[in-house]
């Protein structure tokens, strides 16, 4: 059990690298679902994602298991949901210890971003752009950020941990409950320092 939830945490770096684009964009950007495929060196992981007014959810399989990640920009917020143990946990939008700004001015502070031109992607036409990071061991990152829908629906970065790159694809503009950026009733909150294994406990 420990083991699993531990597992799951620290792919849960690969999760906020892959979102942190939907908290920086405009809450006026496209209402709209998509299927997710992220490629990194810990394997190939596929899911949904679900975007409105800012807030973004992603759900995928991680040990065998349904997680559930939840950015509410609203509220400067990330919540990462465990179904299974009727769980999840809590981080602030905006710690640098734990993922990128999501003010865009914040973002052009830690790296330089080079306009690279349009290229269609998935049906979309998008404005590509990289990213080279002050932080050497941080890499480079490009993002093609869809006019259409203001955001971002593919992203590629390469580091010295290696390469990794995210998709969405089936891209559905419609409406999306409101419902599905709220944690369940009957969820636990699980602060860091109380995960099972963890120093102290």
């Amino acid at each position: 059990m420990a083991k699993k939830i531990m597992l799951r945490f620290g792919l849960f770096a690969i999760v906020l690298f892959i979102v942190m684009p939907a908290l920086s964009v405009s809450i006026n950007a496209a209402e709209f679902s998509a299927d997710m495929i992220n490629k990194s060196p810990m394997g190939n992981i596929e899911g949904k994602m679900f975007f409105k007014e800012g807030n973004f959810r992603q759900e995928m399989m991680m040990g065998g298991q349904k997680q559930i990640t939840i950015f509410r920009k609203d509220k400067g917020v990330v919540w990462v949901l465990m179904p299974a143990q009727m769980m999840y946990m809590e981080m602030q939008a905006g710690s640098r210890q734990n993922m990128a700004p999501v003010d865009p001015d914040e973002i052009d502070k830690i790296g330089e971003k080079k306009y690279l031109g349009k290229e269609k992607v998935n049906g979309y036409m998008c404005s590509k752009y990289r990213y080279t990071f002050h932080d050497k061991s941080s890499g480079t990152a490009i993002y093609w950020i869809s006019n259409k829908l203001n955001f971002p629906i593919k992203m590629k970065t390469e580091g010295t941990s290696g390469s990794m790159s995210m998709e969405y694809r089936n891209i559905q503009e419609k409406t999306v409950s409101a419902s599905l950026f709220n944690i369940p009733d009957g969820y636990q909150k699980m602060s860091m320092p109380m995960m099972p294994g963890m120093p102290g406990q």
